[in-house]
């Protein structure tokens, strides 16, 4: 039983986790083909993450402004993807020198939904490992609910006959 409310936890996750990043690439994937209009990063915010044994990185958030058909908007994503870290020094030094505050940046923005914007377009590689991941808890799931387990009790009689 326990085993059942395990594999239906694990579908849940991967079914989450795949929802989420096909999203994620779809919307990356979409983004190529947005409109480009000219934008200007107000702040640039970075913050020092520890990753382990990969050792440590950094995650940048950038907020920029821009104007569509004479609207003003303001945003802070970068890419479609959930985040944008792990930067190691040499990228860092790049992400500030182009995202610096009062720099001016080309902004994608969605045709129909202008307050929708990236300034990095297209497919992010992390977002596809998401994806990979959902599948493998689909698995997992799908093998925990159908093999059997066997609780180390015998299943045989001495006389070979099972038993009930």
């Amino acid at each position: 039983m326990a085993r059942r409310g395990a594999s239906i936890f694990v579908l849940v996750l991967g079914l989450i986790l795949l929802g989420d990043r096909a999203s994620l690439l779809w919307q990356g994937s979409s983004s190529e083909q947005w409109p480009a209009v000219a934008g200007s990063v107000q702040t640039l915010e970075v913050k020092p993450m520890g990753l382990g044994r990969a050792g440590d990185g950094w995650r940048i958030q950038v907020v920029y402004r821009y104007r569509v058909n004479g609207e003003e908007f303001e945003s802070d994503r970068l890419r479609f993807s959930k985040r944008f870290g792990g930067l190691d020094d040499e990228s860092l030094a790049e992400a500030r020198e182009r995202f610096a505050a009062g720099n001016a940046v080309t902004v994608y923005h969605h045709p129909r939904q202008p307050s929708r914007s990236v300034l990095v377009p297209g497919l992010d590689p992390q977002a596809w490992m998401g994806l990979v991941l959902g599948v493998v808890l689909l698995i997992i799931a799908v093998v925990f609910w159908t093999v059997p387990t066997h609780s180390g009790r015998a299943t045989k009689d001495p006389a070979g006959r099972p038993r009930r």
